[in-house]
């Protein structure tokens, strides 16, 4: 059950970033068809079509910076993924149950969020039916456009774009999935390290505990910038965002804007909390050894459990000089500021009408 269950949230999670070409190849791949997917993932960026409103470039722009981030990481991203296939599916029963108990803790909010990601790029595409507009994008061509293939052929086009848009924010999903398995890892491992009653056990949980260590730094290396630039854009967004809801603008683009804004904020989010997760897990590691019964092993063992619990280096996602530490109460500051940037913009917009 468990295993059909990962099955099914691979296979949507693919599904919904799988127009952006960043979700890799499995290792097995040939160089040649490795390459091939490289190339396509290049020549996937839509970069060139531009958009009047700098809010619709920044989602543009997604295309090509996030596809070269993937690109710089995808052989990193291939044994990850590779690991994780593996992993799920030599699971142990205690390990399926607290993967189970991470699935049904997540599935609502990652399950609807990636629904209401592609509604955003719904209500772009059929912008023509409700604004006197011709095509989602407020684009110029240099050349004639009042002939209908041409015109079919610009709107599914730009469509396409939209959706594209959309599936560069649901990769969040995919590295908040990442983080998530390697969080249940954590977990999995602090269950061994209870369970430890001789000096042999101790040091296979030790050796498992230094491998697990690797994998999530892969993991934080994979996604860091990736975290950096979904804050960005989110922050130039949700300026806009606060602009374009105190000058007079239709009701419809500030609709707009408004489901741009939610989007940063919950791509943000799907970070931040398995992120925050995961720094806690890789203590609680280290911590676990003292909720079993050490006090019934030997001195022997006793002393190297008390060495295990002197070990509590958190796994973070950071980037020095830049993000500390993102975290939840990362991100309650992180969206304090942006209403206290819709504050200060309303005051000097107030202040000059007057």
């Amino acid at each position: 059950m468990l295993k059909n269950c990962i099955k099914f949230i691979i296979h949507i999670i693919w599904l919904c970033v799988v127009i952006t070409f960043c979700w890799p190849l499995p290792v097995s791949s040939s160089k040649l068809r490795v390459l091939v997917f490289k190339l396509l993932i290049i020549c996937s960026d839509n970069f060139v079509i531009s958009s009047k409103t700098f809010c619709l470039s920044i989602c543009i722009s997604q295309h090509p910076i996030q596809s070269f981030m993937y690109v710089v990481n995808y052989g990193s991203l291939q044994r990850i993924v590779d690991e994780m296939v593996v992993c799920f599916k030599e699971a142990r029963q205690y390990e399926r149950d607290i993967f189970s108990k991470y699935i049904a803790k997540c599935n609502v909010f990652y399950g609807g969020t990636l629904i209401f990601v592609y509604i955003t790029g719904l209500v772009f595409v059929m912008g023509p039916v409700a604004l006197p507009i011709d095509y989602p994008l407020e684009c110029e061509y240099p050349f004639r456009v009042n002939y209908t293939s041409i015109i079919i052929f610009i709107y599914f086009h730009q469509s396409f774009v939209c959706f594209q848009c959309a599936a560069h924010v649901c990769l969040s999903a995919f590295g908040a999935f990442l983080l998530w398995f390697t969080a249940a890892r954590f977990e999995c491992l602090a269950m061994e390290f209870q369970n430890s009653s001789n000096i042999d056990t101790l040091i296979v949980c030790i050796k498992k505990q230094l491998h697990l260590r690797r994998y999530a730094e892969q993991v934080v290396n994979c996604l860091r910038f990736l975290v950096l630039y979904a804050i960005s854009v989110g922050t130039c967004a949700l300026t806009l965002c606060g602009i374009i809801m105190i000058v007079n603008s239709p009701q419809v683009v500030k609709t707009q804007f408004i489901t741009i804004s939610v989007t940063m904020l919950i791509q943000v989010y799907m970070f931040a909390w398995p992120a925050d997760y995961m720094k806690e897990w890789s203590i609680n590691v280290s911590r676990s050894v003292y909720d079993g019964k050490w006090y019934k092993q030997s001195l022997k063992l006793q002393k190297m459990f008390l060495n295990v619990m002197l070990y509590q280096k958190p796994i973070t996602l950071s980037i020095s000089c830049l993000l500390e530490e993102l975290s939840l109460r990362y991100y309650c500051s992180y969206v304090s500021n942006a209403f206290s940037i819709f504050t200060a913009l309303r005051v000097v917009v107030e202040n000059k009408s007057e």
